[in-house]
């Protein structure tokens, strides 16, 4: 069963069934959230077609048509480091919340695929990062990783529910937003199901960047207002 917004009342809070602690990050979290391994593997991704449209004898208009595609080989899409993305975590319109494994291996018994920090294992497996905008009451979620290993286990879902139940406690937040690729087409299918719709796009904003050549979505979910 996943874990809801209202299955969590406050933080930290313990998934007992999977072995999961909910808590607000520390300094402390830095260096363990940047280990995360946040790449992913598609076949498929989306593709925009705008086409110019006469709207009548002396308007012109246009069209957007935005569909999956197959692509002709698996993409393995990695992100670089960005040092600077935690920088804003001590104000006080921000926040992160991390995913403990409280079952995870010990460093000898651990495959390679597990982390380490200083021979010690690194049992942040995932978190989410929002960001409360105060002039059109937008909680901005700014980023999001999970362990490869620890996909498809409704994590995801999870930290959407908590970084809405934090969001809606702290701030007037009456909507979340984020921003992801479009040959991220996995993430896209969850927040789908999550409940986000398409806010728009911007064909411009990875020019100049490792990413030129894709071109970004931007979705958005309305808040859910919970009893405390």
């Amino acid at each position: 069963m996943d874990t809801t917004a209202s299955d969590i009342r406050k933080l930290p809070f313990t998934d007992a069934t999977r072995g999961l602690i909910y808590r607000l990050s520390t300094a402390d979290d830095q260096a363990a959230m940047r280990m995360i391994d946040s790449s992913f593997v598609t076949d498929r991704a989306f593709h925009i077609e705008c086409n110019a449209s006469n709207l009548g004898s002396k308007d012109t208009g246009f069209a957007v048509d935005i569909k999956p595609v197959q692509l002709d080989r698996p993409l393995h899409k990695s992100f670089p480091d960005d040092s600077d993305s935690d920088s804003d975590d001590e104000s006080s319109d921000c926040f992160t919340v991390v995913v403990e494994d409280t079952n995870a291996p010990s460093p000898d018994d651990a495959p390679t695929e597990y982390p380490s920090i200083s021979g010690r294992l690194n049992k942040v497996v995932a978190f989410i990062s929002a960001k409360f905008s105060s002039w059109n009451s937008r909680l901005i979620i700014t980023d999001i990783e999970i362990n490869p290993l620890y996909r498809r286990r409704g994590i995801g879902r999870s930290l959407i529910s908590v970084a809405e139940k934090v969001g809606s406690a702290r701030y007037p937040a009456r909507h979340m937003w984020l921003e992801v690729s479009n040959v991220n087409y996995p993430a896209i299918q969850s927040y789908l199901k999550m409940g986000f719709k398409l806010a728009g796009l911007d064909v411009s904003l990875y020019i100049g960047t490792p990413a030129e050549g894709e071109f970004a979505i931007f979705m958005w979910k309305e808040i859910i207002q919970h009893e405390n």
